[in-house]
């Protein structure tokens, strides 16, 4: 008989026992918080008492959820039960007045996955290179030459309403969890805590918040074309980074991904796609 229902930490030790192939699973070290806090759910799918795939989300601001945890014991592939679980999770999730968009996000090269969300109706949306920079000394200039900074909530909010006027797709909320712009995606807690630098000369923004991925980071996005010649930028993100033992983590567009310079001071990854349906 095949179920589906929501693990608790308490089914840690069931999902131990899952073959899954998968190295060094992080799932085992988040497993907890994945099942215990209010903004993650994990479910499980179960043939008999067998479990064979593991599947949840996330919620985050605006109504923006995004799945993920994808795990399929390797003894029991080749049956669809991964699909069968999101398929179920999207359903669910679809009926939710709360929900206003569901995404996936999933290196360009994994075409299994892309497969399985074109399966359930997402469409692509962008394409993102997110990665961290080991060394900004070749991009300092001799003057350091920090951007103006936007203190007061009034200018902040300004700064982030320009984000519609881009030609930006999508907005990286943290390191790996993109979603389409809206103002409902950033509220006032959020906005609070990101940093907005404008230059003095193109009037462009940067915004850095701080996040944690394993390791301390300085989420930095930037929006236009000219990230590594534009005056200053890389200076303001050392001044930011002052004091703080942070890596520098980019989120890239592919355009910017293209005409990246000093690549041996990047931690250079596979690119990443977001996919997804708005409800």
């Amino acid at each position: 008989m095949d179920t589906i229902r929501l693990l608790t930490f308490e089914d840690l030790n069931i999902y131990q026992k899952m073959q899954t192939g998968v190295e060094k699973d992080y799932m085992l070290d988040v497993f907890k918080r994945l099942t215990t806090t209010n903004e993650n759910r994990l479910f499980g799918y179960f043939v008999d008492d067998a479990l064979v795939a593991v599947a949840g989300y996330t919620y985050f601001p605006g109504g923006n959820v995004m799945l993920g945890r994808l795990r399929s014991d390797y003894r029991y592939r080749k049956q669809g039960y991964p699909t069968k679980l999101l398929t179920a999770l999207v359903k669910q999730l679809s009926s939710d007045k709360t929900v206003r968009f569901i995404g996936g996000y999933t290196h360009i090269s994994n075409t299994p996955a892309k497969k399985i969300m074109s399966r359930l109706g997402f469409q692509f949306i962008d394409t993102h290179y997110s990665f961290a920079c080991t060394d900004l000394s070749p991009f300092l200039s001799s003057e350091t030459r920090v951007w103006d900074e936007l203190i007061t909530y009034d200018k902040k909010k300004a700064a982030l309403d320009h984000l519609t006027q881009t030609a930006m797709t999508s907005f990286t909320y943290e390191a790996y969890y993109p979603f389409p712009y809206s103002e409902r995606l950033i509220p006032e807690e959020k906005l609070n805590k990101i940093r907005i630098f404008q230059s003095p000369q193109t009037k462009e923004y940067l915004y850095m918040d701080e996040d944690f991925k394993g390791e301390d980071l300085l989420v930095i996005r930037y929006f236009s074309d000219d990230l590594f010649n534009t005056p200053g930028l890389f200076d303001t993100i050392h001044f930011a980074l002052s004091g703080e033992n942070r890596l520098p983590w980019f989120d890239f567009s592919p355009n910017q991904f293209n005409r990246m310079i000093h690549q041996d001071a990047f931690q250079i990854e596979e690119g990443w796609e977001l996919h997804g349906m708005t409800l």
